[in-house]
């Protein structure tokens, strides 16, 4: 069994990471901090292969032939096999953060993995779907990177946090 991960996003510009970039950075302090906000849609799939690169071929061949997660007119997409999770990414003095919000209440992972059974992917078992906000921040440090992705996730006022809504929502910053 293993897990992968499909990453779908816009073609386009994302008009609501733009959005809340802005809003992060005009009304809530992170300008100079927050150099840029991506967004995209996440599912981990569970896969019955034999090995990792046969599991992402499933996922991959999923992708690119249902409707059931990739529309090709506006969506691009990333298939990749679940990491480890290890120390944030830096480049040019920026960490990337990444923050995969996740619903407590909502979960289509079933019944996409019925529709899959019924259209002849068996081998997948299990999707768990979220949110992943990646955060480009320029300031010194892993642990103050990490602190301010949650500051800036984590809604508790209404001018502190803005991804995600810890009374329905979870995230997990890595």
């Amino acid at each position: 069994m293993y897990q992968v991960e499909l990453l779908v996003s816009l073609k386009i510009p994302d008009v609501t990471a733009l959005t809340a970039a802005n809003t992060l950075r005009r009304r809530m302090g992170y300008e100079g901090v927050l150099d840029r906000l991506e967004r995209a849609d996440y599912f981990l799939f569970e896969v019955e292969a034999a090995t990792p690169d046969e599991a992402c071929a499933v996922v991959r061949d999923i992708a690119e032939h249902t409707n059931l997660f990739v529309n090709p007119n506006k969506h691009v997409f990333e298939v990749r096999p679940r990491q480890e999770r290890a120390g944030l990414a830096r480049s040019d003095g920026v960490y990337l953060v990444n923050c995969l919000v996740r619903s407590l209440q909502y979960d289509p992972g079933p019944g996409l993995v019925a529709s899959l059974h019924r259209l002849g992917h068996e081998q997948v078992r299990s999707i768990s779907t979220g949110t992943l906000w990646t955060l480009h921040l320029r300031v010194e440090g892993e642990a103050r990177a990490r602190g301010i992705t949650q500051s800036i996730a984590i809604t508790t006022s209404r001018s502190q946090g803005l991804l995600m809504n810890p009374h329905y929502q979870t995230c997990e910053v890595y």
